[in-house]
């Protein structure tokens, strides 16, 4: 087995719920990081090939990395309170 280390074409793994503004797209399924939440959005095919393999891994990973950060955390929630909407200032008036 080898060891997948970050070269300069590949970005580094998303650390989960970090920061407010990492993504990553994995075949066409955007991942989109929050400190609150994480979306995934779009679509990608698990072909039963290496290319299907190596999206079904990555996958796995970021939801491995996510599963351990919410176990990690002591005072997790039951939920999250709904969130408020609030005013943004139209850019385009």
């Amino acid at each position: 087995m080898t060891t997948h280390r970050p070269t300069a074409d590949t970005p580094a793994p998303l650390v989960p719920f970090a920061d407010n503004s990492a993504s990553r797209t994995i075949g066409g399924m955007t991942v989109e990081n929050g400190t609150d939440s994480i979306a995934f959005y779009g679509q990608t095919d698990l072909d039963r090939d290496r290319a299907g393999l190596e999206r079904a891994q990555a996958l796995l990973a970021f939801f491995q990395r996510v599963v351990d950060t919410l176990s990690a955390q002591k005072d997790l929630p039951d939920s999250l309170p709904p969130r408020k909407p609030g005013r943004i200032p139209n850019p385009f008036a």
